[in-house]
């Protein structure tokens, strides 16, 4: 920075604030910018290893989406479920009740696990590709993780509904009523 010195004329104060600063200041370094070459093979592979952190890290916020509407559900599982009870009760206009039930109630709840299943495999798949890839930001590897446990909790869900282990379908009762007329 350059002083005023109190003494000093006009004409050296001006000089003084309007020389050029010298090629060895071009940058706050101290370095000379235009005489380092730029090294293109590290920009290039600096640009790589961003867009492939970026890349990992939008894969595992997916698998974590995933893992979440496995267990929440989705709204194609919904609606598939819709059109198996619609068919059901089409089909089970005749049948006996144990058909009906399972027609009208059975097929859909089975229909609903499948395809929460589907979601907690493709999350779990999605989410173990994010881990094996390299390089990764650090959140991307928490979020990737926390995908694969919803993934699995999912499938595990998924199973346990779709083989009816801790639901079974309603029975229906056959009760014997006898009508007895005296007479």
């Amino acid at each position: 920075m350059d002083t005023i010195k109190a003494d000093a004329p006009a004409e050296d104060i001006t000089e003084d604030l309007t020389e050029e600063p010298d090629d060895e200041l071009d940058n706050e370094l101290g370095e000379d910018v235009e005489d380092e070459p730029i090294d293109e093979p590290a920009a290039e592979a600096k640009a790589t290893a961003t867009t492939r952190t970026t890349l990992t890290g939008a894969a595992a916020v997916v698998a974590a989406a995933l893992g979440l509407s496995s267990l929440t559900g989705t709204w194609i599982g919904t609606l598939m479920s819709d059109r198996e009870q619609l068919i059901g009760q089409i089909a089970s206009q005749s049948g006996s009740s144990a058909k009906q039930i399972a027609d009208i109630y059975g097929t859909p709840w089975h229909t609903v696990a499948l395809f929460n299943g589907t979601f907690a495999l493709a999350a779990i798949i999605v989410a173990a590709v994010t881990l094996l890839l390299r390089p990764r930001a650090p959140w991307a590897k928490a979020v990737a993780w926390g995908a694969l446990a919803l993934g699995v909790l999912g499938l595990l869900i998924a199973g346990v509904m779709y083989f009816d282990v801790f639901t079974h379908l309603p029975v229906v009762t056959t009760t014997s009523t006898s009508t007895t007329t005296t007479g």
